[in-house]
């Protein structure tokens, strides 16, 4: 591991989080900005010794990992980065596609002012980052603001493990391709929307933009995740 995961290492051990929240932002961030390839081992003791901490809260970190799809266990062949391939982008997206316009359905007639004007802000920051962890977090930070009163926690639970495993994917083609043209359009025309009182066309545009991200980017994947992978 490079002295760059140790940097981003410092810099998630200074934050208020537990042990194993604070090393488990560090791994995911380190997937996220390709720091891990796709298939690369994660050796317990190697990150143990970057963070300068027992196995202990390393091993609880991996298994959130793990939970959340970010990583695999293989038999004989420890904990790795999990492989990316368009299988699994598919079966992320059409996931999102059937849970979040539910969200956005419940939560729409209980939305105020107040909520569109922070999705809004969130908005406008995503565009002042870099294309980076941040920009992601924000970006879901917006459809999230709009899912607030859906009132279903296991509903919102899938959808945010689900736009966690997705950020995997569309990190490395935003900073290829960038965003979209229209993406900032097609966010606000949203909040426009629920501002009308049309949530039916804010549900309809929240599942053609789930779409227009799956199609865009689906030629870019590799088929097959391969399995073969150095130690």
């Amino acid at each position: 591991m490079s002295s760059d995961f140790s940097a981003l290492a410092e810099r998630f051990l200074q934050t208020r989080d537990g042990l194993p929240d604070a090393i488990a932002k560090a791994l995911r961030e380190a997937v996220f900005s390709g720091m891990f390839a796709p298939n690369e081992r994660l050796n317990q003791d190697v990150i143990a010794q970057h963070f300068g901490v027992s196995r202990v809260p390393v091993r609880e970190a991996l298994a959130k990992l793990v939970s959340e799809g970010l990583a695999v266990q293989r038999l004989n062949k420890g904990i790795r980065v999990a492989p990316l391939n368009k299988d699994d982008f598919l079966d992320i997206m059409e996931l999102r596609a059937l849970l979040e316009p539910q969200a956005l359905r419940l939560s729409a007639p209980f939305l105020k002012e107040r909520d569109y004007e922070e999705a809004e802000a969130i908005l406008d920051r995503v565009r002042a980052t870099e294309i980076a962890p941040e920009a992601a977090s924000l970006h879901w930070n917006f459809h999230n603001r709009l899912y607030v009163h859906a009132n279903r926690p296991r509903l919102i639970a899938q959808i945010e493990s689900l736009q966690l495993a997705i950020s995997r994917y569309f990190l490395p083609i935003w900073r290829t391709v960038g965003l979209s043209e229209e993406w900032d359009d097609s966010h606000r025309d949203i909040v426009t929307s629920l501002r009308n009182g049309d949530a039916d066309e804010a549900v309809r545009l929240t599942s053609v933009q789930i779409q227009h991200a799956m199609h865009r980017m689906l030629d870019q994947l590799p088929a097959q995740g391969s399995e073969a992978a150095a130690d």
